[in-house]
């Protein structure tokens, strides 16, 4: 069987919600180091010219986008589920809000009391892709306190449920959404210098940070970008083939589509030939010289996607 290989970095966020995903499940895998910014001429062969952080790769599958990597880990055969398939809708739900809400909020807070710390290039190119365009420091600045008040309501939202239903997001059983939830503490407490004070008031969801925490990472093992390039070299994908659901927008298998996040940001489109579309999934064929030829997974909510 083979491993996951995951590319990252250990400042990532996002990253580290997967990483505790793997804890959770016990899982045994393959870790590939990135820069943090572009260029990453040793990953973007992989994924088609994406550029974010992680990408998970089985053989010559690329899972882009943490939603599309949760959903595979949910198939996965591990000492512990990343969450029951029963409950897998409701898990991938919550990891939307933890995109659009939850991280969102704490990415403002964490970049915004970096800037004059943090590297110029460093702010400016995750401001490409968090912060609306033609932002400016000082609009950033006078901002923060509504965005904590924000990130105030979502964590008491949290908070309330784990008093009630804990100490886990599902009781007793840890899964994908409470990592949905701490690689945000995480984030805010080791970035941010007032991060520890802000979430101390949130007993429940100190509680879940301490239990979670218990379980590590899961195992890994460090291999090179160059092996991981090979791996996809000699696999061919496993990924199905065709169209299954009702509405399509027009696609049609084999037809070459364009992927990008939502909203006005500076990631390049990923380009590829329609492989497989549902309500949840798309997937396109690439080929590049250094890879052969992959699948690309990502999921429908949260990217644009047309027709060439």
């Amino acid at each position: 069987m083979l491993l996951p290989i995951f590319h990252h970095y250990p400042q990532s966020p996002i990253a580290e919600k997967i990483r505790i995903t793997f804890g959770i499940m016990g899982m045994e895998w393959q870790s590939v180091q990135i820069p943090r910014i572009p260029p990453k001429p040793l990953l973007m062969p992989l994924t088609g010219g994406y550029r974010r952080t992680p990408v998970l790769q089985l053989g010559a599958d690329i899972f882009c986008d943490s939603q599309a990597i949760a959903w595979q880990l949910g198939l996965q055969n591990s000492n512990a589920p990343a969450y029951q398939l029963s409950n897998k809708s409701l898990e991938l739900i919550l990891g939307s809000f933890g995109e659009a809400i939850l991280f969102s909020l704490s990415v403002r807070v964490v970049l915004t009391t970096s800037m004059g710390k943090a590297s110029e290039e460093f702010i400016k190119d995750r401001g490409s892709l968090y912060f609306e365009p033609g932002w400016t420091v000082e609009e950033m600045k006078n901002s923060l306190p509504s965005i904590l008040l924000q990130l105030q309501a979502a964590f008491d939202l949290i908070n309330h449920h784990l008093l009630e239903n804990g100490p886990f997001i599902n009781g007793d059983i840890p899964s994908y959404s409470d990592a949905v939830v701490q690689h945000c503490v995480w984030f805010l407490c080791g970035r941010w210098e007032g991060g520890i004070d802000f979430i101390k008031p949130f007993d429940a969801v100190c509680k879940q940070r301490e239990a979670i925490a218990s379980l590590g990472h899961g195992i890994s093992h460090d291999i090179s970008a160059e092996q991981a390039l090979e791996t996809a070299t000699k696999n061919i994908p496993n990924a199905p083939m065709g169209i299954n659901c009702k509405f399509t927008g027009g696609l049609r298998r084999g037809q070459r589509v364009k992927i990008r996040p939502n909203g006005r940001t500076s990631d390049p489109d990923v380009i590829g030939a329609l492989r497989y579309l549902d309500e949840t999934v798309i997937i396109i064929d690439y080929e590049h010289e250094e890879t052969g030829q992959v699948a690309i997974h990502f999921p429908v909510l949260g990217y644009q996607i047309s027709a060439l």
